[in-house]
């Protein structure tokens, strides 16, 4: 298989250096994604953990408290909940909520329906372009249920800022990948470099030129063959200068 024109005309030292840097983002972007992802799911599930406790006490208060007399306006509004939090209450056929935006027709009928028929429900799901938690508990006892809407922009908020930290460290792997891969092309062909320089010595004339012995194995038979053949190169030569004189 033939390599692109850019890269055949790329020499093996940026070859290297491109290869590292391509593998350490690679590397990075693999691990930022599964750490981002991970982060994500935990995150979510703590929030959706710790929102469900609360909604099971509020349901808790409400089975207590609510009779036909009840100001349900009232008691919706004496709930405790956390900041970002719309309770919702179903009693006696009515829908009750402290804003009208965050009332029947917030909830997914999906949720409704399952929570009326006397089913808990926690689901994620998009509401006007913004990521909510709905969470549904029956209170059949009282022939009522509750329902919390518990807004998740401060978390999305917190993971697209981990987002662009990890894309930052990403990039400075990659950086870091390149200058590695640059140190070591040079430390790898500084050998080559010999081998280029004694053969340009000794096609300019120079035949005793050798190489010294490398310690490296994978080198040691390069600079071998190198010295064998500049050792019958120069054998050659003197042979023929020799003939020439006694001829």
């Amino acid at each position: 298989m033939r390599l692109p024109t850019i890269t055949r005309r790329l020499g093996l030292r940026a070859r290297i250096t491109i290869a590292f840097a391509i593998g350490a983002l690679l590397l990075s972007a693999l691990l930022s994604a599964t750490t981002w992802a991970l982060t994500r799911e935990n995150l979510l599930n703590q929030r959706e953990d710790s929102a469900t406790v609360i909604v099971y006490q509020n349901a808790r208060i409400i089975r207590a408290r609510v009779t036909p007399d009840t100001d349900k306006q009232a008691l919706v509004s004496s709930l405790s909940t956390p900041l970002g939090s719309r309770p919702v209450l179903y009693y006696d056929d009515e829908f009750v909520s402290l804003t009208p935006e965050f009332g029947q027709d917030a909830l997914p009928s999906a949720v409704r329906t399952q929570v009326l028929a006397g089913q808990p429900v926690r689901m994620r799901y998009d509401l006007r372009g913004q990521m909510q938690l709905v969470v549904g508990i029956p209170i059949p006892s009282v022939d009522a249920a509750y329902f919390e809407i518990i807004s998740l922009d401060d978390l999305e908020s917190t993971l697209e800022a981990l987002g662009v930290s990890l894309v930052g460290a990403s990039l400075l792997t990659t950086i870091a990948g390149a200058i590695l891969g640059a140190w070591a092309s040079r430390r790898a062909l500084r050998p080559l470099a010999g081998v280029s320089t004694a053969a340009t010595a000794l096609a300019a004339g120079r035949l005793d030129t050798r190489l010294e012995a490398s310690e490296d194995r994978d080198l040691r038979p390069i600079s071998a063959s190198f010295n064998d053949m500049a050792q019958s190169l120069q054998d050659r030569i003197e042979r023929d200068a020799r003939f020439a004189r006694e001829g």
